[in-house]
């Protein structure tokens, strides 16, 4: 129901009628608003967990592979 079926009801002195439109006015609402929370929450919820994913990625020194490759300082002494 809508605002104009409450302003006709109230008009016509239906108190019922005016109750019952209200309420279910409100309700739509409520359940409209709710929805749009729900969808707010869930996607606050689904980017946590893509952002505590940790990315792994590969880097090749010289050609190599990094797990074959020894790592030096930027002074270019061995680490190893």
């Amino acid at each position: 129901m809508d605002a104009q079926s409450i302003i006709d009801n109230a008009i016509s002195g239906n108190m019922d009628a005016v109750q019952t439109a209200f309420n279910a006015a409100i309700a739509a609402k409520m359940t409209d608003a709710l929805d749009v929370k729900k969808v707010e929450i869930a996607s606050t919820l689904l980017g946590t967990e893509e952002t505590n994913e940790l990315e792994t990625t590969e880097v090749e020194v010289d050609g190599a592979e990094s797990s074959d490759a020894e790592s030096t300082d930027v002074d270019g002494s061995d680490q190893n």
